[in-house]
């Protein structure tokens, strides 16, 4: 029998105030919010086709979501058994907004780097309207797996990055998330 596959969710982490004090922030920071590049397959299929990606260091959120941050490495730590790095300002957290028809097909997170590797990423829904679709799914090989709790604004959800996610396509609305990796030193 397989070992089911360890992940950690924090439902309603943060509240509707949060949310927006959160994305108040972001918003104000003098950051170019670019359009995605979309990514594509060998074949030619686009795997990520999101609105805009900001990346962000993480210094500048640090006041807002350290909380959070420490827990999930607390979890990667004791519960994943994982060694990590401190969390350093100049990493970079994703800002990504989806809209109508914006997706991210099937895909594992990780690093190009010969000193570390992605560990696991944790994703916080900063959503401040409502929206349909955009699902998140894990693919565990023999199963497609819902994350309902991704779908809840200001809740958080991680899992180890090796682990092949999606995002359904937005069907109506605006799907706000922020991506923070957590790193630690190569898998051997």
């Amino acid at each position: 029998m397989s070992q089911p596959i360890k992940t950690a969710g924090w439902q309603k982490v943060y509240n509707t105030d949060e949310i927006n004090s959160i994305n108040h922030h972001i918003e104000s920071l003098n950051i170019d919010k670019t359009k995605d590049i979309p990514a594509s397959k060998a074949d030619g299929t686009i795997t990520k086709n999101i609105s805009t990606v900001t990346p962000i260091p993480y210094h500048l959120l640090k006041h807002l979501i350290s909380g959070l941050v420490k827990e999930a490495y607390q979890a990667t730590n004791l519960n994943f058994g994982y060694t990590t790095f401190e969390k350093y300002g100049h990493e970079m957290c994703n800002f990504n907004i989806y809209k109508s028809s914006d997706s991210y097909h099937w895909h594992m997170d990780g690093s190009n780097s010969d000193a570390f590797d992605v560990k696991c990423t944790l994703l916080i829904n900063l959503s401040t309207e409502p929206y349909k679709g955009g699902e998140f799914q894990l693919n565990l090989g023999t199963e497609i797996v819902d994350i309902p709790l991704m779908s809840e604004p200001g809740s958080a959800f991680m899992f180890k990055s090796y682990i092949l996610h999606r995002v359904k396509p937005v069907t109506s609305g605006t799907r706000k998330t922020l991506t923070v990796f957590i790193n630690g030193p190569k898998f051997q």
